[in-house]
C-alpha cells in the first residue's frame, strides 16, 4: 500500500495541527524506529479527526476502541521506544474506503489492531485487557 498519498504527523497530534481539520476522512496508525520501516497497524475513519485523535490520547476503558487504540499506542512509544505517525486523508466515503484499506493490508500479510476482539467494559479486567494489547503489539514488532 502506497502510504505517501496520505498526510504524516506523530501522535499525538495537538490541536494546532487537527484544529482546522473538518470532513470526512480516514487515517492509519503506523510505528516505525531505528531500522525499522514504517508499519501499519490500525486504521480508522472519522468524520471528527481531533476529537477521535483525543479519544485515543486519553484511552477511556469504557470505550474499547479508544482504548485499545490509546494503550497500544502508549506502549509502542513507551516500552518499545517506536514513533507513532498518524497518516491522513480526506475521504467522500470514509467508511468505504476504511474498509478496503483494512482488507487490502490484510491481505498483504499486516496484522492490524483492528482485529483484536473487543471486550465488554462492564465485564473485562482492565489490567487483563491492557496485556492483551501489550502482547498484540509485541506479535506486531517481531514481525518487522
Amino acid at each position: 500500500m502506497n502510504l505517501n498519498d496520505f498526510k504524516a504527523a506523530d501522535f499525538p497530534l495537538t490541536r494546532a495541527e487537527t484544529g482546522g481539520i473538518t470532513g470526512g476522512f480516514v487515517y492509519i496508525l503506523c510505528f516505525a524506529g531505528s531500522g525499522i520501516t514504517e508499519t501499519p497497524f490500525y486504521v480508522g475513519q472519522t468524520d471528527r479527526f481531533h476529537g477521535r485523535m483525543n479519544d485515543y490520547r486519553l484511552a477511556s476503558f469504557s470505550a474499547c476502541t479508544d482504548f485499545c487504540v490509546g494503550e497500544a499506542t502508549r506502549y509502542l512509544t513507551g516500552a518499545r521506544n517506536f514513533r507513532v505517525i498518524v497518516r491522513y486523508r480526506t475521504s467522500i466515503s470514509p467508511r468505504t474506503e476504511e474498509k478496503r484499506i483494512i482488507r487490502d493490508l490484510l491481505i498483504s500479510g499486516v496484522r492490524l489492531l483492528n482485529c483484536l476482539p473487543r471486550y465488554d467494559y462492564l465485564t473485562a479486567g482492565e489490567a487483563e485487557e491492557r496485556d492483551a494489547i501489550h502482547r498484540f503489539c509485541d506479535l506486531l514488532a517481531k514481525d518487522v
